[in-house]
C-alpha cells in the first residue's frame, strides 16, 4: 500500500523533465501541457541526455529538480 500511495502523490505532486517541441520543458501535477519550456535546445544536449529526455524524468520534489534542471542547463 505504501508504495501505491508513493506512486500516487508522483504522478499527482512530482514534476517531469522532457522534451515539447524541441526544447526542454517542465510538466507538474499531471498536467498535460508543459508548466515551463525553458529557451534551451534537447539537440545541443549529448545523445545519451537526449534519449533519456524523451522518456520523462520523473522528479519527486523540488530539491531533486533544481539540481537536475541546473545539470541540463548550465
Amino acid at each position: 500500500m505504501k508504495k501505491l500511495s508513493i506512486l500516487y502523490s508522483i504522478l499527482i505532486f512530482g514534476f517531469i523533465l522532457g522534451i515539447y517541441e524541441g526544447r526542454i520543458a517542465l510538466w507538474k501535477d499531471n498536467d498535460p501541457e508543459p508548466y515551463k519550456v525553458f529557451p534551451y535546445y534537447a539537440s545541443m544536449l549529448p545523445r545519451k541526455d537526449r534519449e533519456t529526455l524523451k522518456k520523462g524524468i520523473y522528479l519527486e520534489n523540488e530539491e531533486q529538480l533544481r539540481k537536475l534542471v541546473e545539470d541540463y542547463l548550465s
